[in-house]
């Protein structure tokens, strides 16, 4: 509805739901604390664990490419229930 009839609903649009707006970006991997750095080379390889191209490992500009987003996301659910978390799907967290 956002797009074509440019009618925002605020209970549902594509900021919302699983990865949010992320979801929707080109899949650059951008940071301002430092390729180097040990909490993001942690973020990097739990990527590539769950699908991600083995390149972000090496690459000066990661990518992960929108085609992939996806597929994360469904692993990381994935993981998250088999660890058994609950997923709560057209709920409000205020």
């Amino acid at each position: 509805a956002l797009i074509k009839r440019r009618v925002l609903d605020p209970e549902s649009n594509f900021c919302y739901g699983e990865g949010g707006a992320g979801t929707w970006s080109d899949g650059k991997l951008t940071t301002r604390i430092g390729r180097n750095s040990a909490a993001v080379r942690t973020v990097l390889e739990t990527l590539v664990t769950f699908g991600a191209p083995q390149r972000i490992l090496l690459d000066g500009k990661p990518h992960l490419g929108t085609d992939n987003l996806v597929r994360l996301l469904k692993g990381f659910r994935a993981e998250l229930l088999r660890l058994g978390a609950d997923i709560l799907w057209d709920a409000r967290v205020e």
